[in-house]
């Protein structure tokens, strides 16, 4: 490629929520294409800025004399190509400025300019490599000091693999390891004939199937794993894993947030000899980039990450794994609102690699994708180790006593089964997809509902903590004595909580260990291990939580759950609550009897007519069959995947500027597009209006013509940037294939 003059024009995108980038003169030595992507520090209204170059050119709409300097920072560009092709598709179709899209490419240190160098890389080894670990008390030391004597591993990897800061400064204070820089010693090849560490079990007539089509194939394809729960999807990533190692090419894995469990890294770590690193918010500043660096100066191999993982850099990539790829954590739900598993395809098909998405519950765009030959689908329809899949039976909870186990949310029947599973030495799952003790306080005398007073959301009873708390911004108070409005002290606590049912059954089965798993107990990674191996360990028989649980755990003793609640899913204005319903079930469910005991699923309900519950405990039906059905309904109703669909949304402490901003937006919409099959909504409040002390109102577009939608969308962006001025602190926002109901 040839360079231009010693110094040129330069296109940058800096981070202000403006549809436009900016001219800068660069003075360098060789300016070439190259330099896209590359960090410059640039003033930008009277402060630096740390800005991207888009665009090298060769003259400006500005005079040149009147271009401001910018400063390079890098000599290579930290966002490849393929990754700057990934976001500019990205800025384009989920109409997202340019500079503030780029700004989830980089961690935070680079973004405010830290040198893009490796500093250190701490690792932890031992002292005497012959030391005895039956010498130690705690599990967790003899387990670290058997791990260290396959060698020193990093600390980062010892926190993915479930080694706590304290068990590490225990043994180092015990003078049995120590910690040393890793740098410019650790050995980052390998031998692709020689890249497995452990062998895995041997794989059955249908993984090893799915494992053969995969790998016959070369270049860009996107591959669906449909498997039903417990099928062993882990160990055809695993084995496609090294099929692409062997070819000299690495390998993203994304995963959900809740999934980054160790036990989850463990089985990359024990069965690859090839450097690893993880990316996710476990992780400090410093940690998330030296992740993205050693990636970017081809130091690893294999990256592990959640979302934003996407956009780090990595050299000859020829394979990307989503697991879980119908999980709502893949789609972001502020900022740039982009959805993970639809840019992954698409750097996927630059890099001409690879994508397989895995599910035991695809989402509906998957699936339509696969039955209209844009994907191709794979099926793991039996168990992995013979398992069997659970019975399932459906309680109508209008048949039964009202105990008090019931108020709770046990029904009698769930409660005596609770009592006969665990007494054989069995272990109970118990799902309820609300944390707190209870929903709401209201005051018997005057029906006072307490809200939060910064957003219209009755605030939860936390009785363990002695707290009302708001779900949406974590505003808290001390439970009350009375109403604050009639003073009465005679206060209602409605609804049930994983508190209340945690409560309820301690005193019913007070032998037993209990286990509860939910936001307010669990805040971390290590944290969520602890839990999970009391169970592992059977010294928890009953565990109660949110859908923390329905994400990939492994229990091989649990043959009961129990789905406490699941009516407030079935009837809602959420275009997508039945799909995440059966989703959710069909997840919790897949919990039980994944050994080689039959496992049994109760699914309690006062609405046991409901036609989802019906079909779903239908052995002649399954997961795929009765989403077919719901497909068939959005394509009724003209929605997704049937239609293109957005919010326009604002927000304001004052509640009229959000709503003329929307009022002007929606006459510019008006005036200039006409056409049947173009839906534009009132405008509207949010279901939750107030939130954060601000008003959020939007207005709800729908067409089927997907040109006309992003023309639209485009317009909307111009005409608002351009000839309105926002009002007061009023904010403006798109939200292209939402996730959530506004």
């Amino acid at each position: 490629m040839g360079t231009l003059p010693n110094f040129s024009i330069i296109e940058v995108a800096v981070n202000r929520h403006m549809f436009q980038n900016f001219d800068y003169i660069l003075e360098y030595e060789y300016i070439s294409n190259d330099l896209i992507g590359t960090r410059v520090q640039v003033s930008f209204a009277n402060s630096k800025e740390i800005g991207v170059i888009v665009k090298i050119k060769t003259n400006s709409d500005i005079a040149v004399t009147k271009l401001k300097k910018a400063k390079l920072l890098d000599t290579k560009a930290l966002i490849t190509t393929d990754v700057m092709h990934t976001i500019n598709f990205g800025s384009a179709y989920y109409h997202y400025p340019l500079g503030q899209c780029l700004q989830v490419c980089l961690p935070k240190l680079l973004r405010t300019g830290s040198e893009a160098k490796i500093s250190q890389i701490m690792a932890l080894e031992l002292v005497d490599p012959n030391f005895d670990s039956s010498l130690l008390k705690k599990d967790n030391q003899k387990a670290l000091v058997e791990t260290l004597k396959q060698g020193a591993v990093k600390v980062n990897e010892l926190k993915d693999r479930g080694f706590s800061t304290y068990c590490k400064n225990a043994l180092i204070k015990k003078g049995i390891v120590r910690l040393f820089d890793i740098k410019d010693t650790f050995n980052y090849s390998f031998d692709k004939n020689n890249i497995i560490k452990n062998k895995g079990p041997i794989l059955n007539t249908e993984q090893q199937a799915a494992v053969n089509i995969i790998n016959s194939q070369s270049g860009f394809n996107v591959f669906v794993l449909n498997g039903v729960t417990g099928s062993g999807k882990t160990e055809v990533y695993l084995n496609i894993i090294a099929h692409t190692l062997a070819s000299n090419k690495r390998v993203l894995v994304l995963v959900p947030e809740i999934s980054l469990a160790p036990q989850t890294f463990n089985r990359f770590y024990q069965r690859f000899k090839v450097p690893i690193v993880s990316m996710h918010s476990g992780l400090s500043d410093k940690e998330r980039c030296d992740a993205f660096l050693e990636m970017y100066y081809d130091k690893a191999y294999i990256l592990i990450g959640t979302r934003s993982a996407l956009f780090t850099p990595i050299k000859n990539l020829g394979l990307i794994v989503i697991d879980e790829e119908h999980d709502g954590s893949f789609k972001q739900s502020d900022g740039f609102r982009y959805h993970a598993r639809n840019l992954a395809i698409v750097r996927a098909k630059y890099n001409n690699a690879k994508i397989v998405l895995g599910s035991a519950t695809p989402s509906l765009e998957t699936i339509n994708n696969y039955l209209t030959n844009k994907y191709s689908v794979i099926y793991l329809k039996h168990r992995a180790a013979n398992a069997t899949l659970p019975k399932v039976e459906l309680v109508d909870l209008k048949t039964q006593i009202l105990t008090d186990g019931l108020k709770t949310g046990i029904g009698n029947q769930l409660e005596d089964l609770i009592g006969q599973i665990t007494a054989k030495g069995d272990q109970v799952v118990l799902f309820l997809n609300r944390r707190g003790y209870s929903k709401n306080i209201v005051c018997h005398n005057c029906g006072y509902i307490f809200t939060c007073k910064h957003c219209d959301s009755p605030l939860t009873v936390h009785k363990t903590q002695h707290k009302l708390i708001c779900h949406i911004c974590d505003y808290q108070q001390y439970i009350p004595t009375s109403c604050p409005k009639c003073h009465n002290k005679d206060l209602l606590e409605n609804g049930f909580g994983t508190e209340q049912i945690e409560e309820f059954l301690k005193l019913r089965y007070p032998d037993l260990g209990i286990v509860r798993i939910d936001r307010d107990n669990i805040q971390n990674k290590n944290e969520l291990e602890k839990a999970l191996e009391l169970v592992h360990n059977k010294k928890a028989h009953i565990l109660i939580g949110t859908q923390m649980l329905a994400k990939g755990h492994d229990f091989a003793d649990v043959t009961l759950v129990g789905i406490i609640d699941i009516d407030s899913n079935l009837y809602t204005d959420d275009y997508r609550g039945l799909e995440t319903s059966l989703q959710l079930i069909t997840q919790v469910a897949g919990r039980a009897g994944r050994s080689h005991k039959q496992g049994l699923v109760t699914i309690q309900s006062h609405e046991t007519t409901h036609w989802l519950l019906n079909d779903f405990v239908n052995y002649n039906k399954n997961y795929e069959t009765i989403a077919m059905q719901l497909l068939e309904q959005r394509r009724e109703q003209c929605l997704p995947p049937f239609a293109n669909i957005a919010y326009i949304l604002a927000n304001s402490t004052v509640r009229d500027y959000a709503f003329e901003l929307l009022e002007q937006i929606e006459h510019f919409i008006i005036i200039n597009y006409q056409s049947d099959d173009l839906f534009i909504s009132p405008i509207c409040s949010d279901k939750i209006e107030k939130r954060f002390n601000r008003l959020h109102l939007h207005i709800f577009i729908k067409t089927a013509n997907k040109t006309l939608f992003h023309e639209i969308l485009s317009k909307v962006c111009i005409f608002v940037s351009s000839q309105l001025k926002l009002k007061g602190d009023c904010r403006f926002a798109l939200e292209v294939d939402p996730y959530n109901i506004y």
